[in-house]
């Protein structure tokens, strides 16, 4: 149906003008509700041009303005105001699930409309009584909320989502080093609001807490320090920083997948396969020992019980390929946080066997659990 003349008259004397607190307030109510809006709702700019005549004679008129669009709650209908909230009834209500709307008039006119998602226009052609022809058109242009607030709303909803998704406990493994420092990931510290260790002297009856007091985020690893004065003395192996040779027969400990595998130790033994990691990153050695999510932070021993690398990662994509930082790398950080030498020096292990090893360090290899 055809707009009625006086809707567009109606908006021939308007002007663009300041926003209002009425407008001011709209806006504020559109972008609370941003993820809910309806896509016609919104505040436009809009122009109207065409001309009006009568008996021949004809005047061309243009004018521009602003409409605001928004739901009333409990309502399927949208209301139609100007800035400062006029609106004379007039509502828009949505044809179905489609792009489709009809602009109702407080007189019962309708016009029905396509809205492409930032503009739509309304067109009148009509006769009226005494001789009285108009044509015009309304070009309305989506101004609030923009393209880029949506998208920006979306992404942190996303992130919402995802953080509370996150697991709030998780574990890992790390070592100890002289004066109550150990050793594990950064990625298994961060964002953790608390850090539980068990296994000190091979007591898993008592929990001790530490605290995070360097890390090295880019090559992933965290120093911490136990909060509570437990003695952990006769550290059976040495940190050795020298670069390990490709074939190298190494061994691993730690604590993986706890809730399926049980939160015995585990060991798993393989060689280094190369002395570059993922991506021929430097940083790492590239290992064949089985390794599983909880393995992270746990010690990678040579042959003879040296610790030679911290477990960082498996490649998802592979069999038994595995990674480890080197330790020159945990010595730059040791070195950045304290001054007194804390890596533990003397291997009392380098004679025994593999399982002579494994009871000697176990002890000093400890199940982390962190909470969010």
């Amino acid at each position: 149906m055809r707009i009625a003349l006086c809707l567009i008259l109606s908006f021939i004397s308007q002007v663009i003008c300041p926003q209002t607190t009425f407008l001011q307030k709209v806006k504020e109510g559109l972008k609370e509700r941003i993820l809910e809006l309806d896509p016609i709702e919104g505040v436009y700019e809009f122009e109207t041009s065409g001309y009006a005549s009568i008996d021949g004679v004809s005047q061309s008129n243009k004018d521009q303005g602003i409409w605001a669009i928004y739901n009333i709650k409990g309502t399927k209908d949208y209301i139609v105001t100007n800035e400062n909230g006029y609106g004379d009834g007039r509502k828009i209500r949505r044809i179905g699930d489609t792009n489709w709307y009809m602009l109702i008039l407080n007189n019962g006119n309708k016009e029905k409309f396509q809205f492409d998602g930032a503009s739509f226009t309304l067109e009148t052609d009509e006769y009226l009584p005494n001789g009285l022809y108009s044509k015009f058109v309304m070009r309305c242009i989506k101004s609030y909320p923009t393209e880029q607030m949506h998208i920006e709303a979306i992404r942190r909803e996303a992130e919402k989502k995802a953080e509370s998704e996150v697991p709030q406990n998780w574990t890992g493994t790390g070592f100890a080093l002289n004066n109550r420092y150990l050793v594990t990931n950064y990625h298994v510290v961060e964002n953790a609001k608390s850090i539980i260790l068990t296994g000190i002297n091979g007591n898993f009856g008592t929990k001790y807490t530490a605290m995070v007091v360097g890390t090295d985020k880019k090559n992933d690893l965290a120093l911490l320090k136990l909060n509570e004065n437990v003695s952990i003395t006769n550290i059976p192996y040495t940190v050795n920083t020298t670069t390990s040779e490709v074939g190298e027969e190494v061994f691993v400990l730690g604590y993986p997948l706890t809730a399926t595998m049980g939160d015995e130790i585990k060991l798993t033994t393989g060689v280094i396969s190369s002395k570059s990691g993922f991506q021929g990153d430097i940083s790492q050695y590239q290992i064949s020992a089985p390794i599983q999510p909880g393995n992270s932070g746990g010690p990678l021993f040579d042959s003879k019980g040296n610790i030679i690398g911290i477990v960082s990662a498996k490649h998802a994509g592979a069999e038994n390929v595995g990674y480890a930082i080197k330790t020159s790398y945990l010595k730059s950080l040791v070195e950045s946080v304290t001054s007194t030498n804390v890596l533990p020096q003397a291997n009392r292990i380098a004679t025994q066997n593999l399982s002579g090893k494994v009871k000697a360090v176990k002890n000093y290899v400890f199940y982390i659990t962190c909470t969010r």
